[in-house]
Parts: structure tokens; sequence; C-alpha cells
């Protein structure tokens, strides 16, 4: 199962999360989540340059750790450089010769950048990077990049809200497309571990499905941490689970939860979820708490 998972390390660089009570992770504590990564088998790491030193402290990481081979994902953020200007920036930053994928790190870079794309490839294409991808939020944006051959890959939010009902027939379109399809935000920024009594009430109209998951968890005497890793990963049209995670033990905790499988009437129920506003669903627009 670990090897349908990736690390992301946005933590590393920022404090992030409605529910990290921690804040930003230490180098120590970063140390210790790849040494542990490393030991799983938990070989891809999700990063980019707006992760604040995200990079910086993985290319400490590596320098110390030269026999740890790790497959990183990184992204263009900005349409401030060129393309090549920022991917090799990365690249110094990390202290690495190549990394596994580059990302767009939105609709709008890919946009901006796609008359560029053809000949970034054509220089760095299988000597720096393996594959190019973008990452997404609705499923027009999923739509746009359909047919465009030059895209390895997509990274879109996917969980026990943001869900079948969805995102499935989009995700077929995608693999039909021979497209990877890699999912993140699987525990809504960390929303579902609120205690419900301490929801803030800009998500009043999702508060009645966030509290049928609390007693879903409760029937099946599965926790919301179990269900929500396990949902994603027993989608048989999800290549890799993006998972964030605010310390070591978060990391053993989530590890932990992913060696059971949640029933088929359970996914069954969640797919069934359907949530009118979709803007609530996406943690971009949400108001600072």
């Amino acid at each position: 199962m670990e090897k349908k998972l990736i690390l992301g390390t946005t933590q590393f660089g920022l404090s992030y999360g409605i529910n990290n009570k921690v804040g930003q992770i230490s180098n120590n504590e970063a140390a210790k989540i790849l040494d542990y990564a490393y030991e799983k088998d938990l070989v891809i790491l999700d990063t980019a340059p707006v992760y604040g030193n995200s990079e910086k402290l993985i290319g400490d990481y590596l320098k110390k750790n030269k026999h740890k081979e790790f497959r990183i994902i990184t992204k263009i953020s900005s349409n401030k450089e060129s393309l090549s200007q920022q991917f090799l920036k990365s690249l110094q930053n990390m202290r690495v010769e190549k990394v596994n994928t580059i990302l767009f790190h939105s609709i709008e870079l890919y946009k901006h950048f796609k008359s560029e794309i053809n000949s970034f490839l054509e220089k760095f294409k299988g000597s720096r990077f393996n594959e190019l991808g973008v990452s997404l939020y609705t499923n027009d944006d999923i739509i746009s990049v359909i047919g465009d051959k030059r895209i390895d890959r997509v990274q879109v939010p996917f969980n026990l809200l943001d869900n079948a009902s969805k995102r499935e027939s989009v995700f077929l379109e995608l693999k039909a497309d021979s497209k990877k399809v890699d999912t993140r935000s699987i525990f809504l920024q960390g929303l579902f571990f609120k205690p419900p009594p301490e929801i803030p009430f800009f998500f009043n109209p999702i508060r009645e499905e966030l509290f049928s998951l609390h007693k879903l968890s409760k029937d099946f005497r599965i926790s919301i941490n179990c269900i929500a890793l396990t949902y994603a990963i027993q989608k048989n049209y999800i290549d890799s689970v993006l998972i964030g995670v605010d310390s070591f033990n978060h990391l053993k905790k989530n590890l932990s939860s992913i060696n059971n499988e949640i029933p088929k009437e359970l996914s069954n129920i969640i797919d069934s979820i359907n949530i009118k506003d979709e803007h609530i669903l996406n943690p971009s627009l949400w108001p600072k708490f």
C-alpha cells in the first residue's frame, strides 16, 4: 500500500492545515519523518518552491543521506520566471540532478506556459525529469488538459466529500487519455478530524455531512483516518494518494491505518454523498481561520 502513497512536504516549510496544532515541522522532526518514510518504502516526495524552505530542507537531508533515493515531485509555481529558470532553481535547492515529476502548480500556469512546453520538454525531459503534469482543482480544469499528450499526470483533490460522485467520470476520462491520477486533500486539510463542536461556522452548509462521517466511523468501528485513506487507495482509477503529516507520530498513524480495508457497503455510502456547494470543498477559497 505504501507504494501508492506520496508524502506531501508542505508542512516542512509552512504551518499548514485547519487542524494543525503544532505549526511548521522542525528540521529534526522532518529528518525523522523522511527516515521512517524511506524505511517503509514511501519514497515519493511532493514539494514546491512556494512551500517555504521545504525544497532546501529536502536538499540538506539528501546531502547527508546520499544512499537514499527518493522520487521527487516539484512544481512550477510562478509566471515571473521562465520554466527553465524555475526548474533549475528547484534542482539547485534540492541538490539533485534530476526529479521524477514537474507539475504546473495551477491551471493558470499551465495555460500561461503552454506555448513553451515543447521546447522545455526537448531540453529537459528524460535527462532532468521524467514526467510533466498539472495540479488542478475543478472538473473543468481536468477536462481542459485531456487531449494534451504532453501532460503525463494530474494531481486533483479527492476525499470523503469531494468523492466518486463528483470525480469518478472525469478520472476515468483521464485514464482513457493515458494520464496518471494523483489525489490530494484526502483529509480536507484536517477538517474531517475536527470535533463537531469545533467546526467553524463557515462550514455550516456541510455540517450535516461532516457529522454523518463521524457517525459512519462509529457505526463501522473504523477511524476517520482509516476511512479517508483507504477510501482513496482502494479506487482503481487513482494511481497515487498524497498524504501530508505534521509530525513523525502522525506519519506512523497514517501508515498503520492503511493495512485495513473498508467494507464495500461503507464505500458505497460515501460514493453517494453529494455536496451541492462544491466551492466549500476547495481550501483555496476558504477564509483564514
